[in-house]
């Protein structure tokens, strides 16, 4: 992301053939999903069917154990790597390009009892960005020819009306207002990169068909969404509306952004707790609370509001605060951040850190972007140098891997979230090193 999208410039205008889009279709309702015991299941068979797995799956296991007893749990955080960040990223980067398949989609995850699975049309979406942020950084082709491969494959999936498909590739395709709010972000991004009209198209009507469901009080609900309710980590969506609003120089996406925001702020309470989150039967993970936090983050930048960046600058600082007192953040919390559970959620902990950079982007102050650094310190710690596909350079949905989040999984959205921390870190290193110092009075 650019280090101040906001800030004025000519926008791309589409023109009126582009910014047509075809009639709307309503979502299907989504159908239940398998129970968590089925998966388990399901997932266990896979050594059957592979039991090569087996031993790379002992090593991780392994290794997690004694890594995880052996520590310091209350020191590691501030421990160094013996690789650089720019090492790091690479790997991580590397994972998701050995991950992408032959037609362009990226799997969810890399399981440890079953393997890769099918691609996820969401993730792809939002891998783009960060695709094309990689292949800036490194001046290399590979990351934006995979970007584009990317989008090629998320135009073939896009139904009728604009909106894109709920779940992994294969799966009944029902809309869901999430994943297209996600895949928008890639649009609005391939766009800019490639001026590609189709894409304009594409992403012109994913983004009338969310305008069309939204909620008069600026929510979304109903069949598009999960479980059918309102999620205040919908405001995601919001950031992918807010930014194609600033690409096309259309206001009311960004107008829908701002309703969505003002909802979903009013769910912040005054400890600093979101609630509205809306997970029934999951816990409270720290990936949803920092979803919420950096779309409301994203798209109070992109809108001018200064009174949602202190909102989420409240709940950031509580949370940094816990980090700084315990190093470590807890992978699942209850309200107002009460009983967390013992595991980390590593996702939540890089978009975390994508957080406090961007606010130290916003505020100047020192102390987000030095917790954030040790943040990516403790995570490229937990980066696999080696092992086999699927496993070096990814990013395990917990730590230890047994976690209560996506257990024995390396997951594709951690990688996605990873990178762009460390490619954050770079590029504000990078600016701070190219200051001029300012000299300071001796106060004696």
């Amino acid at each position: 992301m650019n280090s101040h999208p906001h800030a004025a410039r000519e926008p791309q205008r589409f023109s009126s053939a582009i910014a047509a889009s075809s009639k709307p279709i309503a979502a299907p309702i989504r159908s239940a999903k398998p129970s968590r015991i089925k998966k388990l299941f399901a997932e266990a068979a896979g050594l059957l069917r592979a039991p090569q797995r087996a031993f790379p799956l002992a090593g991780v296991l392994l290794s997690h154990r004694v890594r995880s007893s052996a520590e310091r749990r209350h020191l590691y955080s501030y421990a160094t790597t013996k690789a650089d960040s720019t090492t790091v990223l690479n790997l991580v980067v590397r994972w998701i390009l050995t991950a992408q398949r032959a037609d362009g989609g990226v799997p969810a995850y890399y399981s440890l009892l079953t393997g890769y699975s099918k691609s996820y049309p969401e993730v792809t979406g939002y891998l783009v960005p960060t695709l094309y942020d990689f292949a800036k950084f490194r001046a290399e082709g590979r990351a934006a020819t995979a970007a584009e491969r990317a989008i090629r494959w998320l135009l073939s999936l896009q139904m009728p009306g604009g909106p894109f498909p709920g779940g992994l590739q294969g799966n009944e395709g029902q809309a869901s207002i999430f994943n297209t709010g996600q895949i928008l972000h890639g649009l609005t991004r391939a766009y800019k990169e490639i001026h590609d009209p189709a894409i304009g198209r594409a992403a012109i009507a994913a983004a009338d068909w969310l305008l069309q469901l939204q909620c008069p009080d600026g929510s979304w609900s109903g069949p598009g969404a999960y479980q059918g309710g309102a999620h205040t980590y919908y405001i995601m969506v919001s950031w992918a509306l807010a930014e194609l609003s600033e690409e096309v120089g259309d206001p009311k996406y960004g107008e829908a952004a701002e309703r969505n925001l003002n909802w979903t702020l009013s769910y912040f309470r005054p400890t600093g707790w979101i609630d509205g989150i809306n997970l029934d039967g999951h816990p409270e993970y720290l990936h949803f609370i920092a979803y919420a936090l950096q779309g409301a983050l994203e798209c109070a930048v992109l809108r001018d509001r200064n009174d949602a960046i202190e909102a989420v600058a409240k709940s950031a600082w509580l949370l940094l605060r816990k980090f700084e007192t315990n190093k470590y953040l807890c992978g699942a919390y209850e309200a107002d951040f009460k009983n967390g559970k013992r595991f980390a959620c590593l996702t939540g902990n890089a978009q975390m850190s994508c957080v406090w950079l961007r606010l130290f982007e916003v505020t100047g102050d020192l102390r987000y972007f030095n917790a954030a650094l040790k943040m990516n310190e403790m995570l490229k710690r937990l980066i696999p140098a080696r092992g086999g596909l699927g496993i070096a350079g990814g990013v395990s949905g917990s730590y230890p891997i047994w976690g209560g989040y996506q257990p024995l999984r390396y997951i594709s959205w951690g990688s996605k979230f990873f990178a762009d921390a460390l490619l954050h870190e770079q590029r504000l290193k990078k600016s701070l090193v190219a200051s001029p110092c300012e000299v300071l009075e001796c106060a004696s």
